[in-house]
């Protein structure tokens, strides 16, 4: 019998991802929220398990070989360290002011899809909405309209396990294709069941990543949720980001009345890696460098500074993606000019920390009994601030995932969120 997801669960390196689901050919698998962390975790039947391996074999959680997988889907090594490989790095925003409009930042990625949709390059893509019934919790699907494709836009701050849906892209007809979109985990995901299953590797075309530093668990939810005088029983739909850039967090509840939440407000706790999964305290990817195109916020000051609407930088990876790209500019789907790509590392200021910071704390991971994923990647040299300005994530996820310590963790955070607040105010005046 061969090693199993109860391998990677027990080393705790699950990253939510949901392949391990979507590829057992014995339906064996099954996720379920974890009470204790508020994020999924994927339960095994051992009546139905066979011990075939392939979830363990296609699991990003445990191990990315970066440089092998380089060299099968781009035909080289990774040129740029923080970046990985690529043809062309942009900024630009979907045409359509709705599309625009609802997405988090341009509407690139929603923008590329319909058009594809439209020229009959893909038969549906795999993307992700909020439960109507539970709308607290994600579920991925299969867009094979326009309209449940818009529907998808927007970014979702909670775990996200999009690859549950490989089930049904393998399970489709021979002559179909798709896209799919999702964070560095699941690009990572999608590029080992390829491997896996040849047919999984001809249905998929496109490949769009999402720039990602960390995700949220569902303690994020309920801590937003609180701080606007709701919780999830009286939630009828949410929205974590859209409605023009940068932004705002808006609810509906049952009642009918609506409240939104200003995007730095909603982003804080975010950014202070409070609440954070733990997992991506250990992930090296933040533009899913094995993506066909990787899409991001511009968070470039002079490109941001008057900004309401949004706008995108991406990078795109394959001769195929790059064609698709031109073919929607000249047909007036997207709005594009190249950008330098130390303008594009500009932006992604946590872009060196996942190739620096990431390795001093897996050292600190391993130095204390505890398994590390197994990354075959080149990481840069630490220097002494890379060990103080690790540690800050890793202090905020661990306490933040403690049920004694969260009460106090979320005081620090609306002090800290008050003070940012004053700060500000009294710059202005």
């Amino acid at each position: 019998m061969r090693q199993t997801i109860q391998k990677v669960l027990d080393d705790r390196l699950c990253c939510n991802c949901g392949t391990c689901v979507g590829v057992c050919p014995q339906d064996a698998i099954s996720l379920k929220i974890d009470k204790h962390f508020q994020a999924y975790e994927p339960h095994i039947r051992s009546d139905a398990c066979n011990g075939c391996g392939i979830c363990y074999d296609t699991c990003p959680g445990h191990s990315v070989d970066f440089k092998g997988l380089n060299r099968d889907i781009f035909g080289k090594d990774a040129e740029d360290i923080v970046l990985g490989s690529y043809l062309g790095s942009y900024i630009g925003h979907a045409t359509e002011h709705e599309v625009r409009y609802r997405a988090s930042s341009g509407g690139v990625v929603t923008g590329l899809l319909v058009y594809a949709l439209e020229e009959g390059i893909i038969d549906g893509a795999l993307v992700t909405r909020m439960n109507r019934d539970r709308p607290w919790e994600p579920e991925p699907f299969i867009a094979k309209t326009r309209d449940e494709i818009i529907e998808a836009s927007a970014s979702k701050y909670c775990p996200v396990p999009a690859n549950i849906m490989i089930r049904e892209l393998l399970s489709a007809q021979e002559d179909k294709k798709f896209a799919v979109v999702g964070l560095p985990c699941h690009i990572q995901g999608i590029r080992k069941a390829e491997q896996a299953y040849k047919k999984l590797k001809e249905r998929v075309v496109l490949h769009i990543g999402l720039f990602c530093s960390h995700n949220d668990t569902f303690w994020q939810t309920d801590y937003l949720l609180r701080s606007m005088d709701a919780s999830k029983d009286d939630l009828k739909s949410i929205r974590y980001r859209g409605d023009g850039w940068p932004g705002t967090m808006s609810i509906q509840l049952r009642s009918g009345k609506d409240s939104s939440m200003p995007y730095h407000k909603a982003i804080f706790p975010h950014v202070l890696w409070f609440n954070s999964m733990n997992r991506c305290l250990y992930c090296c990817d933040l533009t899913a460098e094995l993506a066909d195109v990787s899409v991001g916020d511009p968070w470039i000051p002079e490109v941001t500074a008057g900004e309401k609407i949004g706008r995108s930088i991406f990078l795109v990876r394959t001769e195929d993606a790059h064609s698709l790209v031109f073919r929607a500019a000249r047909d007036k789907r997207l709005n594009f000019t190249p950008i330098p790509a130390e303008r594009v590392k500009e932006s992604i200021s946590m872009g060196e920390t996942k190739k620096v910071d990431v390795r001093v704390r897996m050292s600190f991971r391993k130095m204390i009994g505890k398994s590390i994923p197994d990354y075959n990647v080149d990481f840069m040299p630490p220097r002494l601030y890379n060990y103080v300005r690790s540690f800050i994530p890793l202090i905020s996820s661990v306490s933040s995932s403690n049920a004694y310590f969260r009460p106090l963790g979320e005081r620090m955070v609306d002090l800290s969120l008050w003070l940012s607040e004053t700060k500000q105010r009294g710059s202005k005046r």
